[in-house]
């Protein structure tokens, strides 16, 4: 299986990044067994992706107010416009899908979160 670095980056947004700025922000738990989340891993995010069908409707909507600073950060302060721009479609796609809870974390594929 070939892994896209786009892929990868916004996986990484919707699982490490959004819970350390939730640490940070609201001191929510990180790491160890209490700030693990049961995210789907990389393979099945990268699979739903590819087969672009929504994966929960009731999830399915626009990026959140909350992940949209996140890209917005990255176009400003990064340092490839390119690669954060693709990335930032993968997390805008992921959103459409439903594959992103409203705690701001990519949900299980087979677990339907309210």
């Amino acid at each position: 299986m070939n892994i896209n670095k786009a892929t990868f980056a916004a996986y990484t947004q919707l699982t490490l990044e959004a819970k350390f700025i939730n640490h940070i922000r609201n001191g929510e738990p990180f790491g160890g067994k209490e700030g693990q989340n049961k995210s789907m891993n990389f393979v099945e995010f990268q699979k739903a992706i590819e087969e672009d069908k929504v994966v929960n409707k009731n999830l399915s909507r626009e990026t959140s107010k909350y992940h949209k600073q996140i890209l917005e950060d990255k176009l400003k302060y990064g340092t490839n416009a390119f690669f954060s721009t693709e990335a930032a479609k993968i997390v805008n796609k992921a959103f459409k899908l439903g594959l992103v809870g409203n705690d701001e974390y990519l949900i299980s594929k087979y677990e339907e979160k309210m």
